[in-house]
């Protein structure tokens, strides 16, 4: 029973790391196209999760927690999880991206973790 809960749990962190394609066509090189990321949906002892929801009104599939988007400006729908509360805000964020580059999603946390104020797009 124990082996079959160990490789259930492990399927499951595994389902979760996909990246979708969200432009037309056949899939490009990763110098024409940015990955925005955000975290697992399910993260496990995080203190803080930010989870990409949609972009630019496509909504991301259940295993999928990063995209490919061609350059120029797009819209995020984003989920801000705080472990502590266990409260969820959700942010809608303008970005614009460029080809080439890798950004990640990052909460910016009120004192102590107790909520998140805002969400941002960082270049890794």
């Amino acid at each position: 029973m124990k082996a079959r809960c160990a490789v259930l749990a492990l399927v499951a962190a595994c389902s979760g790391c996909g990246t979708a394609q969200f432009y037309g066509g056949p899939r490009r090189d990763s110098d024409d196209v940015a990955h925005i990321s955000g975290d697992l949906r399910v993260t496990a002892g995080a203190p803080v999760s930010v989870i990409l929801r949609q972009v630019d009104g496509q909504r991301l599939g259940l295993g999928q927690n990063a995209v490919d988007v061609l350059p120029g400006k797009h819209e995020l729908l984003v989920d801000c999880q705080i472990a502590e509360t266990q409260s969820v805000s959700r942010h809608s964020i303008q970005v614009e991206v460029w080809p080439g580059r890798r950004y990640r999603l990052r909460a910016e946390t009120g004192a102590g973790l107790r909520q998140c104020t805002d969400v941002t797009l960082e270049t890794v």
